[in-house]
């Protein structure tokens, strides 16, 4: 508790009707509950004061975007959603606080397995994707204007993503449509299991499952978190805001 917290869960999305069809899935707002929560046991075990020096101090990652998409809007063709709001109209973006954009969903194998004949992405899915992602990074400099201090970090999911997939080799990836642990087409079909095939080496893989990045390619993507140019994460990367936050903290004391 003194080092993190993590209440993410898997197939969450900006609405509360994403990921319904999925046991047990956590929504945002109850995340944000057991939130305060954590600080409230935090406070019993180190002060209040101490916790509110904790927290104040904390970066806050929020992933959400994809799932809205994928699991929610075309989740089926002429989904109750698609028909609620026109693409533009869905397509809205969510303190120090890190907010991730949608990466490239129409580039994941489970999306390839379904759409593609030759691993290319699905047009329909990146397009949302190119829409969201802007529309996301000027919701927070708008935000950011309006607060000051760059509270909000934008990253763009789909930039970093695309790096690897127009050329995974450039990166020391054999495959950037294959997913290692799956079935089916590009292994992107169901779940990962015990009866799925496997990759030999997981660490040339793009993906791990049908939706999800390596942990390789997932320390590639922190790479870009920590020291990436404005194209990749903004109004400043990580690294920055570190050695920003120390500067305002020591001219305190």
């Amino acid at each position: 508790m003194l080092v993190g917290a993590n209440f993410a869960s898997a197939g969450v999305g900006i609405l509360n009707d994403t990921g319904i069809q999925f046991a047990n899935v956590i929504h945002i707002s109850k995340q944000l509950l057991y939130f305060q929560q954590y600080q409230k046991r935090l406070s019993s075990l180190i002060g209040a004061e101490q916790t509110a020096r904790l927290v104040h101090g904390s970066l806050v990652l929020i992933t959400l975007g994809g799932n809205d998409f994928v699991n929610n809007y075309y989740l089926v063709p002429y989904s109750a959603r698609s028909r609620e709001f026109s693409l533009p109209d869905y397509d809205l973006g969510a303190r120090r606080v890190l907010v991730q954009g949608v990466g490239p969903i129409g580039c994941v194998p489970a999306e390839l397995a379904l759409h593609s004949l030759d691993g290319s992405c699905d047009r329909e899915l990146q397009r949302a994707a190119e829409m969201y992602n802007p529309r996301l990074m000027a919701l927070l400099e708008e935000l950011n204007a309006r607060y000051g201090g760059g509270v909000f970090v934008g990253v763009n999911m789909q930039r970093i993503h695309n790096d690897f997939i127009e050329d995974p080799k450039a990166y020391g990836f054999e495959t950037a449509t294959q997913a290692c642990c799956g079935q089916g087409r590009f292994n992107g079909m169901g779940l990962c299991t015990m009866v799925s095939n496997l990759c030999a080496d997981r660490d040339t893989y793009v993906f791990w499952d049908a939706f999800h990045p390596t942990e390789r390619a997932n320390r590639l993507i922190v790479q870009q978190f920590m020291s990436g140019s404005t194209d990749y994460i903004a109004p400043m990367n990580l690294s920055t805001v570190l050695a920003v936050d120390l500067h305002k903290e020591q001219m305190r004391t």
